[in-house]
């Protein structure tokens, strides 16, 4: 019987007209969005690629040179587009993809490409997830508004339980419909998106796409699910199929619309994070707070590492005093050892104001479930902060190879000759380039996980409130 009451309403909805524009006009939207995605990356792994090259043939080109003016030149860190980045976006966008690796100073990414990008190419920032988070539950409610209000309100509501059918197959059967519009209508786009996905050049390995694909589609599936419990309970509770609409479409507009943006703006206020100057002024300020005496214990412990590392074994306190090296390239190295955890607290700060953000917008999702959506979608497509934190991470870890392995050339084989001191050629070759390990789908389901706990708990808690509403049809 459930299933016989699902083919009715299907057939109804498929007698639609407005029902069948709108759904339509998403299916147009999510292969617009495809395809100016698909481009937009295609081109960005392009320039990626290049600049790569450009980058590793400048370094190795250099010829003899002072080890520390190579390091002030530095070498570049480029962000691989993730393949799913043609689904979601994220994030991604209005994030640096590119990290100046240099002496001295950990630099943030830069060039964004949303900055960069021409007002023309507005359109890219028109997402596959974008259309169905936002559109997706404004069909489910234009198919379900009158599946228990306009029933009674035509008397037929009336007859069907009279003949026997049970008030619980009728709305598992139309529940069931309006899930299945939704759930179908994001199965299609997530199977097109990673197929893309699949065939797009780069690192990560196919298992891993599929396991993100998964879990999109899980996600997809409870907010499909969630709204299409909601509008069964609006249309059941409400006098009528108009009010029902217009009450469906308020919430629309208000949870979908309104309040991902109001989640955003509230989160900043909440925890502000300081701007470009103070942030580098307050790193200022704790490099020369924590800068330790020259003739510190301090000093020497991070001398004896400094020089344990680049010996490859460990060297006494006498000795370190005595060996004949350049302790110019020494004091340099001891610099960026020690400016090296300033940084990364100062960037830990940074991240732990963007960590309560993300908090006090998860404590909103409990009214919106787009909210939980956006985040669990740019998670599990590698376009949130926390894999672009990842990035800067290894970016960093980069930087410190790179500027190690150019001091310890200088300390030890220009002992005495200071800045004076000039490299050979094959130093260059031997510094490797910066090849991006992608984080894996665990890391993105460990930065998801809430997020789908909660349209998990969206979905069973609007299906409970359906189902006790449509129960009530009984006595109406």
């Amino acid at each position: 019987m459930i299933f016989e009451i699902a083919r009715k309403e299907l057939i109804e909805c498929r007698r639609d007209g407005r029902l069948l524009a709108i759904a339509t006009l998403i299916l147009l939207l999510v292969l617009v969005s495809l395809f100016t995605g698909w481009s937009t990356l295609a081109e960005q792994r392009r320039q990626v690629q290049g600049a790569q090259q450009d980058d590793q043939a400048t370094f190795v080109k250099q010829g003899r040179k002072p080890p520390h003016s190579a390091a002030h030149f530095g070498r570049m860190a480029y962000k691989p587009v993730p393949p799913l980045a043609v689904f979601e976006p994220g994030v991604a966008p209005y994030l640096g993809q590119v990290i100046w690796l240099e002496a001295h100073v950990r630099n943030p990414a830069m060039f964004r490409p949303a900055q960069d990008a021409p007002e023309l190419r507005r359109l890219a920032d028109l997402s596959v997830a974008g259309v169905l988070t936002l559109l997706l539950p404004l069909l489910v409610f234009v198919a379900g508004y009158g599946v228990f209000a306009a029933e009674r309100e035509r008397g037929t509501l009336r007859q069907v339980m009279s003949m026997g059918t049970a008030i619980d197959q009728l709305f598992a059967g139309k529940t069931l419909v309006l899930a299945g519009i939704g759930i179908g209508m994001c199965a299609v786009a997530i199977t097109v998106a990673t197929t893309l996905a699949l065939m797009a050049p780069g690192e990560v390995p196919p298992a891993d796409i599929l396991i993100r694909s998964g879990l999109l589609m899980l996600g997809y599936a409870h907010y499909s699910l969630a709204w299409a419990a909601v509008t069964v309970f609006v249309s059941a509770r409400a006098r009528g199929a108009g009010s029902a609409l217009l009450i469906l479409l308020g919430v629309w507009a208000m949870s979908v619309a309104v309040l991902p943006r109001v989640a955003a703006s509230l989160a900043e206020q909440a925890h502000p994070a300081p701007d470009s100057r103070a942030f580098w002024a307050d790193t200022a300020d704790a490099m020369r707070a924590g800068r330790p005496a020259r003739d510190s214990r301090q000093i020497r412990l991070v001398e004896r590492e400094v020089l344990g590392r680049a010996l490859g074994r460990e060297v006494e306190a006498k000795e370190a005093d005595t060996m004949d090296l350049n302790r110019v390239a020494l004091n340099m190295e001891v610099s960026e050892v020690l400016g090296a955890k300033t940084y990364a607290d100062a960037y830990r700060r940074l991240d732990a104001t963007y960590d309560k953000q993300q908090q006090v917008r998860r404590l909103i999702a409990t009214v919106s479930p787009t909210i939980a959506l956006q985040h669990l979608s740019s998670a599990l497509a590698g376009t949130d902060l926390a894999t672009h934190r990842d990035f800067s991470v290894q970016a960093e870890r980069q930087r410190g190879l790179v500027i190690r392995a150019m001091n310890e050339d200088m300390m030890l084989k220009g002992a005495g000759q200071g800045f004076d001191y000039f490299a050979q050629p094959d130093l260059w070759k031997r510094i490797p380039a910066f090849a991006y390990k992608p984080p894996s789908a665990s890391f993105a389901f460990k930065a998801a996980w809430w997020d789908l706990l909660t349209l998990q708990a969206w979905s069973l808690l609007a299906l409970g409130l359906a189902w006790r509403a449509a129960r009530r049809q009984h006595y109406l």
